[in-house]
């Protein structure tokens, strides 16, 4: 099974990159503010029924929320709790990892994670792919240096639940998982930040990617009746289907991000 749908395949070359020397975790005693914490509730209220005008009004871009809106429906999905959570000084830039429970509330392997940024006093999550500026790259990259991706970004105990079912059942189970890992295209894919964390310390990194969030954007509005139709498509096996010539687009459209960024052991 994939750990989950990465858009960014440059993630996984800049695995090597960086200090040889183990990096530590700063601990934060900075409690979530209530604030985000009511806007994620909304999110999670909002992505179970299907409300993509509520989505919409707590999404930092606002746009195409009718995307995930329905494709949690259809996948029969809903946000879980919220697993870990870090914030800024100035407590103005959050960054959350929370679950993805299926139809009986049981946690799914692949945890999705949130970028929040306040403006003015108005928290909002990225829910959609958007065009995040340097200084909030800046500030989320700082908050996970040391952060272990896949102790965060995955459900060992799903993972372990699901790998003792019986071979004879496990096929449609895990058509359905997959199916709901892919899922995350109709999001944005803020796990991003948990992989490259250090390597986006670096401030021409930060400015690579604000092009490469550009990118993507561009990709989900300019690709938006077919992620619409894959949205809406219920048989998990066809809606992967939909979704794989998407994926090539979007691998596209992110081409060559990789060959810009700089090793953060040199930047």
């Amino acid at each position: 099974m994939k750990k989950w749908f990465i858009p960014l395949l440059l993630v996984f070359a800049l695995g090597a990159c960086g200090n040889d020397e183990e990096s530590t975790v700063e601990e934060t005693e900075r409690p979530l503010p209530d604030a985000v914490t009511e806007v994620y509730a909304n999110y999670q209220a909002a992505l179970e029924s299907g409300d993509a005008e509520t989505l919409a009004s707590i999404d930092y871009a606002g746009r195409l929320t009718d995307l995930p809106a329905t494709g949690a429906v259809t996948r029969q999905i809903a946000p879980g709790d919220i697993y870990e959570s870090w914030v800024n000084e100035d407590e103005d830039v959050a960054f959350l990892v929370h679950e993805m429970v299926d139809q009986d509330g049981n946690p799914l392997p692949n945890r999705l994670s949130k970028v929040a940024v306040k403006e003015g006093e108005d928290w909002s999550l990225v829910i959609t792919p958007a065009a995040l500026p340097k200084d909030v790259i800046a500030d989320v990259s700082e908050l996970l240096i040391g952060v272990e991706a896949n102790e965060y970004g995955v459900n060992a105990e799903a993972n372990a639940r699901l790998a003792e079912i019986p071979e004879d059942e496990a096929g449609p189970i895990y058509d359905q998982v997959n199916a709901q890992t892919d899922y995350m295209a109709l999001e944005a894919d803020n796990n991003v930040f948990l992989l490259m964390a250090e390597t986006l310390t670096v401030e021409e990194n930060q400015t690579i990617m604000t092009d490469y969030f550009k990118a993507y954007e561009k990709w989900y509005t300019d690709n938006e009746e077919t992620l619409r139709e894959a949205a809406a498509t219920e048989n998990p096996i066809q809606y992967i289907e939909v979704l794989d010539p998407l994926k090539t687009k979007l691998e596209e459209a992110v081409d060559g991000y990789d060959e810009q960024l700089v090793d953060p052991s040199f930047g």
